[in-house]
């Protein structure tokens, strides 16, 4: 377990981050060899078992290979097991139109978990790989960052709004709007965390006040620090906070080990 602590007092309200299934409509899907259906099987159990007393778990992007009815209803029969509450966000490779058709509920833009306002943001352009924000999206974040400020905040979405280290897929964060993007967050102190997927690897940093994560996939591991197109060895995983009355919070990556775990290192892409 890999943890970010900040310094917290009071009660706290258990979140967990599960990113990039990439699952398909068929169950013989496999994305670079990896059964990624089974994958987020087993990280699924892991939560339930390790995670019992979560309050909200929150998926970010890239539920489906490619953005199909069929991929979106195994997921939600997936999910059918899954007690605690729970909402999704698109990433690049799905249909944001058709994730709100099936599952309008889910798709909600704000969740509230005790004190803190969670604002969930859809970053994804269609027929694009990078992320974006529109003028639209913009004013409509910073209404809600308004309605939000005697709140802490927590901002998900799918890409990156900084460069997490790899080059590849940091041609592919987040682009239009990120500027503005990054000008509304810095400027309000209640925002405390930006949370993401898309890199299929950990990062945790910082920018002024602001706590900066990227979650493990539970599906194919992107190597960290790769320039070229690199996959990695890591188990799939996910993400838990503790998030603090008082805006502070904790968290960790855990990894889950999957019973098989096979997948082409060689691969130069997919």
């Amino acid at each position: 377990m890999s943890c970010e602590h900040r310094e917290s007092s009071g009660p706290s309200h258990r979140l967990v981050q599960f990113t990039d299934p990439h699952i398909g409509g068929r169950p013989d899907y496999q994305l670079l060899g990896l059964d990624t259906g089974r994958t987020l099987d087993e990280v699924l159990r892991a939560i339930a078992r390790d995670q019992a007393k979560a309050e909200l778990m929150v998926a970010t992007g890239d539920i489906s290979a490619n953005g199909s009815e069929a991929a979106y209803r195994r997921f939600l029969q997936k999910m059918q097991s899954v007690r605690t509450p729970w909402r999704w966000l698109p990433g690049n490779h799905d249909d944001p139109a058709r994730m709100r058709q099936l599952a309008p509920r889910r798709s909600a833009e704000v969740a509230n978990l005790g004190n803190w306002r969670l604002l969930l943001l859809d970053t994804s352009v269609e027929n694009q790989i990078c992320g974006g924000l529109s003028e639209e999206q913009l004013r409509r974040l910073q209404q809600l960052l308004e309605e939000s400020r005697e709140h802490p905040v927590m901002i998900l979405m799918h890409h990156q709004p900084v460069p997490v280290g790899s080059d590849w897929i940091d041609g592919h964060m987040l682009r239009e709007g990120c500027e503005q993007f990054l000008r509304l967050v810095r400027a309000a102190p209640h925002v405390k965390a930006l949370v993401w997927g898309h890199v299929h690897q950990q990062f945790d940093g910082n920018l002024d006040h602001i706590g900066l994560h990227a979650t493990p996939s539970t599906s194919v591991q992107f190597t960290p620090g790769s320039g070229p197109f690199s996959v990695d060895d890591e188990m799939p995983g996910y993400r838990w906070f503790d998030l603090k009355e008082d805006g502070t919070y904790t968290t960790g990556v855990e990894r889950v080990t999957v019973s098989e775990y096979s997948v082409d290192l060689a691969s130069a892409g997919y």
